[in-house]
């Protein structure tokens, strides 16, 4: 399984918490033709899902979504129809939901009743097929669907990666590989409406070059650069081919490039950092991504034919990144502002960086956008907030119906003392609330909610102690008097009463590299670490010698990391180090280092070094999924939230 996961996962952006007052504009929306856009735009919010991203949102032109969340039991699909949202089902395990296209079709992978994971197609009202591979056994993914209904992904047999395309009329059908033999390797990128795939294949010396499949041309070696690597991202109206290379072994960074059939591969340099990368282009090739300067700090850049390669800026602070761009020169993405906090931003050449939390009508109050992640040609945005993620629409004064914000409460509380959780929305629509109930996440049940509102404004609190020290999500769910329900959740660390512990709760910036399944992945993870300031007493080797039980959770898109013992081994100037066993996903056989210092007085910036691996199951060799300690300053910085000794 993991070799299917290691190449069909694609470099994400994530959210993080943030606790701040959003401004809001008053005014109303201008009109959106898909060429213009006035400087007061505003949105209305909807929410989309709690929790955290599992895969990268799609958002089609008529403004229907595509996503995938973490859960305990492994990611599950979604699809948002412009009015609701609905789970899109399984093959028997765990769905990520990787492209939409118009016509609302979904494709990507599922877990069958086996453990195999299939490629799928899914309609509403038709639900999810399985298209197999094409060679009838082994695995596959689907990664990207065009306006036909074609699917292209990646397929394994015998542990071998194969580049396949499938169609309802002609079924599923491998497309080779670049050479024959062993490591004979290829993976799908993208494809466009006419038909053309395009993505990466191994090459005679070892090297992995980008190629062009067409049925009259089969698969070509693209790759007029004589790249080390080559990683594709989209695919134009034309033929087009983006993405990013690295040149030789000479050179490890990863640069941009397009290919045309006229002018072969051209590498578009990196603006004056150390490396650059391609997160999303337009059929018409207008490219946004990222610029690599060192250290952690990057700028979020755009691409076009006539204007060249352009470093947008910040809002304030030192990084952004680029993550979706449409036919309007728009480009949404996130950048620091004067705090250093994230926030979601748009972009053009005339406006420059808006933060898009300025620009938001009637939202809840505490509601914070930490990164746009997509953008539809009409300016629908996909972000994700402190309240999940959720979709923002130009404002037309159509309601939105239900709007919740963050769950407001600490993250860290001590076993047996009260909680107090709270929760605003907006009632859009005018329905009316019916019901705000309360999960815990620790098995005591649902609890119903104190309701209060005035007006189209309303709130709901709750109280909960917590018996043991842990890692615990808390739920609130607001339901409307036609049934239709909404959440938003939080995950807290309860720690002991009687101290000894280290607890933190919070986001940390990933360095590009640090994930091995995404390596250009740069953004935000979160973790939540309760762990015993002693050793373990002898039998008992995830409680400290209180018998307290430990817990590290690790997340971002891609990885989901659930500790099954903590042990402290000892401390290293002001890093205490723990090691232990875990899950991804919910398979085990994995370990882990963890180095983490606290938060100073005065607002010092913490440190949470982590390395995840696991053995091979043929070689027994050591594989690393996961490692943020080899970064320039030496590992993961906290972002946001606290680390603290007890």
């Amino acid at each position: 399984m993991q070799r299917v996961r290691k190449m069909l996962l694609v470099a994400l952006a994530v959210a993080g918490t943030a606790a701040a007052q959003q401004a809001q504009l008053s005014q109303p929306a201008a009109a959106t033709d898909g060429k213009h856009v006035s400087a007061h735009t505003s949105y209305r919010v909807i929410n989309l899902a709690p929790g955290l991203l599992a895969t990268l949102p799609r958002i089609n032109a008529g403004g229907q979504v595509a996503f995938s969340m973490q859960a305990e039991a492994g990611a599950v699909g979604y699809f948002y129809d412009g009015s609701s949202v609905q789970d899109i089902g399984t093959l028997g395990g765990e769905t990520l939901a990787n492209d939409l296209n118009d016509l609302g079709q979904v494709t990507g992978s599922s877990l069958t009743t086996g453990g195999v994971q299939h490629a799928f197609v899914w309609r509403a009202g038709a639900g999810m097929l399985d298209i197999g591979t094409p060679t009838g056994g082994g695995e596959s993914s689907g990664t990207a669907i065009n306006r036909h209904g074609v699917v292209t992904g990646s397929s394994y047999a015998d542990f071998l990666p194969r580049a396949f395309r499938w169609s309802a009329a002609s079924g599923s059908e491998s497309l080779g590989a670049l050479t024959a033999g062993l490591g004979s390797a290829s993976f799908a990128g993208a494809l466009n409406g006419a038909g053309l795939i395009a993505g990466s294949s191994a090459t005679a010396d070892g090297s992995r070059h980008a190629f062009a499949w067409t049925r009259s041309s089969g698969m070509v070696d693209i790759d007029t650069l004589n790249s080390y690597d080559a990683l594709v991202v989209a695919v134009g109206a034309n033929g087009e081919v983006a993405g990013n290379h690295i040149p030789s072994l000479d050179a490890i960074a990863y640069r941009p490039f397009l290919w045309t059939r006229a002018g072969g591969m051209r590498d578009l340099g990196t603006g004056g950092g150390s490396a650059a990368f391609v997160t999303a282009m337009t059929p018409g090739l207008h490219i946004a991504g990222l610029i690599n300067f060192g250290d952690e700090v990057q700028r979020a850049m755009s691409w076009t034919r006539s204007g060249g390669m352009r470093n947008l800026g910040t809002l304030g602070g030192a990084s952004s990144r680029a993550d979706g761009v449409n036919a309007a020169g728009q480009i949404v993405g996130f950048a620091e502002n004067t705090a250093g906090d994230w926030r979601a931003f748009v972009w053009t050449a005339g406006q420059g960086m808006l933060d898009l939390n300025r620009y938001l009508r009637r939202a809840p109050p505490g509601l914070v956008l930490d990164d746009a992640l997509a953008i539809n040609d009409s300016g629908a945005i996909v972000a994700t907030s402190n309240a999940g993620l959720v979709l923002l629409r130009p404002d037309t004064g159509r309601a939105c119906g239900h709007l919740l914000g963050p769950v407001v409460a600490p993250a860290l509380v001590k076993a047996g003392v009260p909680l107090q959780a709270a929760v605003d929305f907006i009632d859009e629509d005018g329905v009316g609330t019916r019901s705000v109930s309360w999960s815990w996440g620790d098995g005591s049940g649902v609890q119903a909610g104190r309701v209060s509102g005035r007006g189209a404004a309303g709130s709901a609190s709750a109280s909960h102690s917590f018996a043991m020290p842990g890692v615990y999500r808390l739920t609130a769910t607001v339901v409307d008097r036609k049934g239709r329900s909404t959440a938003v959740s939080h995950e807290l660390v309860v720690t002991a009463v009687a101290g000894g512990m280290v607890a933190g709760s919070g986001t940390m910036t990933s360095p590009a590299g640090a994930f091995r399944q995404a390596p250009l992945y740069a953004g935000t993870a979160r973790f939540s670490l309760v762990a015993p300031l002693a050793a373990p007493l002898a039998g008992t080797a995830s409680a400290s010698a209180a018998g307290m039980p430990a817990r590290l959770h690790f997340d971002l898109p891609g990885l989901q990391f659930r500790s099954r013992d903590v042990r402290m081994l000892g401390r290293q100037g002001t890093q205490h180090v723990f090691e232990g066993s875990g899950s991804v996903k919910g398979a085990g056989g994995y370990r882990f280092r963890l180095s983490t210092s606290a938060t100073l007085p005065g607002g010092g910036q913490g440190r949470f070094a982590l390395k995840i691996w696991h053995a091979d199951p043929a070689s027994r060799r050591e594989v690393v999924d996961y490692d943020n300690t080899r970064a320039p300053s030496g590992g993961g910085r906290v972002a946001k939230g606290i680390i603290v000794l007890e």
